[in-house]
């Protein structure tokens, strides 16, 4: 009944251009929602926050910011191995703190969406993507001290998960979980195998970086080439071992959930 008053009130307002008693109206309504009903407020805090989210869309913008660092940060790193006179140290420190900037990002926009959907942000595909990105620029920022070209190659990765993350047929919005999803299991078991996806992608990119440096390979820089493969290969390794032990320990996770679900812990699932 108030509303409809409010309508009212709020077309005289119109007409002349007073809104006091519309004002007025709108006054009261907000003090009753905030004495019955104090958690419209948050929800109110919670709706205007999404909207600032999608406004920022960091996800989307992190394609290229992550493209960019991790190129041109692995296009030093080989100058650096192809000739040594050329050791580019500061550059390339600046860049990794680019990186690790974007990365904070990242993790921002992953806890921003934790707190605007009320459950863990990789519910569907679209989410996961972004989580094995996530994962992926961890395990490069893990590897760093060790391997500098770990985070350049991590970096570059991460561009393309993200660039498929937003392409057409994935879906970025927010929606209701479905029921089979509603368990603490989400947070556990999906968490453990998508980081295992990030880890055993940084391997697999790692291979593809020593193909090319032996391709690069001469006379002149055999010993810097074997060198700087054997190095990539050590960190290669770690990062599979890693990954294996993740997607190992998810699979049987998984099997307990599904046992909570459905009653059966394997059914031969594609996993």
């Amino acid at each position: 009944s108030v509303f409809d008053f409010y309508l009212q009130s709020l077309r005289a307002g119109m007409e002349s251009g007073n809104y006091a008693d519309a004002e007025l109206m709108l006054k009261g309504i907000t003090q009753f929602q905030g004495k019955y009903f104090p958690e419209q407020k948050s929800l109110l805090q919670k709706m205007n926050f999404e909207i600032l989210n999608n406004k920022i869309n960091i996800f989307d913008r992190l394609f290229g910011f992550y493209g960019i660092f991790g190129f041109v940060m692995l296009v030093l790193l080989f100058v650096r191995v192809l000739s040594p006179k050329y050791q580019l140290k500061w550059p390339i420190h600046i860049l990794a703190i680019l990186v690790g900037v974007s990365f904070l990002a990242h993790s921002f926009g992953l806890i921003a969406r934790w707190y605007i959907a009320g459950f863990a942000p990789w519910s569907n595909g679209y989410e996961s993507m972004v989580f094995i990105g996530w994962a992926t620029v961890l395990a490069g920022l893990i590897f760093y001290k060790n391997s500098p070209i770990a985070l350049a190659a991590t970096s570059v990765l991460a561009s393309l998960i993200m660039y498929v993350a937003h392409l057409s047929w994935m879906n970025p919005e927010i929606t209701n979980l479905v029921p089979v999803l509603k368990s603490y299991w989400l947070t556990i078991h999906v968490a453990i195998i998508t980081a295992s996806y990030g880890f055993l992608a940084l391997g697999a990119f790692i291979g593809f970086l020593n193909l090319i440096f032996l391709i690069l390979q001469s006379k002149l820089n055999t010993k810097r080439i074997k060198e700087k493969v054997l190095e990539l290969s050590r960190i290669s390794e770690l990062t599979l071992i890693v990954g294996v032990y993740l997607l190992t320990v998810g699979t049987f996770l998984g099997g307990v959930w599904a046992n909570e679900s459905w009653g059966r812990y394997w059914g031969w699932d594609p996993k």
